[in-house]
């Protein structure tokens, strides 16, 4: 155990120095860069100049696919986490509903409410049925990269599929999801909840539901993320997500650039 916690103290040192909070400068381009995503490229993400600051926010405008989907994931939500739901469905009232669900619950209570809403959503047997169709192998993973592309964005904003070798096998596959801006964090500004309600429970429902390994590595300091299909997560006291301090812009964080965000699991469950 002491061994985990210096392995721990080691990699928040390495974090500090590599990853800290960052001074952004904007772009010589001071022009808004637009781009079309989610189904049939219906919903539009404008990212103004200098947008990798934390503090510079992305501005979307959701299909009414996108609205639809939004309003579908809210319910289900509510009625899983047993929270009131919030009117009228927009990302604003989204982001209220998940501090609403999380609210009085530790990191592991998180973590395992986020697994719920998402089993939900499965038929019966359905985890059977999807280690029948995706084994896990490089085709697997890759077609499950391109899912996520397709059918996750109106949740996160744009993404890209990118090769890489990021995987269990170290060999090339098109497998890395890439967020270029997570607008769940962005709009939640919140570290905790980011690890807790979205990097763990979707990592434990691909890699032990679903037998198809799965790491996710969000950026904290700039806001991107990156999905690794075929790549088995670390131990928590390896992982440099479990090491960032609280979001620039949480209202209830401690900017102390030197400890983890204290909704942050200190031991894996």
């Amino acid at each position: 155990q002491l061994k985990k916690l210096s392995s721990f103290s080691s990699l928040i040192r390495k974090r500090k120095v590599k990853a800290g909070r960052q001074d952004y400068s904007p772009p010589t381009n001071e022009t808004t860069e637009k781009l079309r995503y989610s189904l049939f490229g219906l919903s539009e993400a404008r990212y103004p100049p200098g947008w990798q600051d934390p503090k510079v926010k992305v501005e979307y405008a959701d299909s009414n696919i996108d609205r639809h989907l939004l309003g579908i994931f809210m319910s289900r939500m509510a009625a899983t986490t047993a929270t009131p739901m919030q009117q009228p469905v927009n990302y604003d009232n989204f982001v209220k509903l998940c501090f609403d669900a999380i609210r009085g619950k530790n990191a592991t209570e998180q973590t395992k409410q986020s697994l719920e809403v998402m089993r939900s959503f499965l038929p019966p047997k359905g985890d059977q049925a999807f280690r029948i169709l995706f084994p896990a192998g490089k085709t697997s993973y890759e077609i499950n990269a391109a899912i996520t592309k397709a059918v996750f964005s109106w949740l996160v904003g744009p993404i890209e599929i990118e090769t890489t070798s990021e995987n269990d096998d170290h060999v090339d596959m098109r497998t890395k999801v890439k967020i270029k801006k997570c607008r769940w964090l962005q709009e939640s500004s919140c570290t905790g909840m980011c690890v807790n309600m979205c990097k763990r429970p979707t990592q434990k429902f691909f890699t032990e539901e679903f037998g198809l390994p799965l790491t996710i590595k969000p950026n904290l300091d700039d806001k991107s993320c990156e999905f690794c299909f075929g790549l088995t997560p670390p131990p928590l006291e390896e992982d440099p997500a479990y090491t960032y301090p609280c979001h620039v812009l949480c209202e209830s964080g401690v900017l102390d650039d030197s400890k983890p965000c204290r909704k942050l699991p200190l031991v894996e469950d």
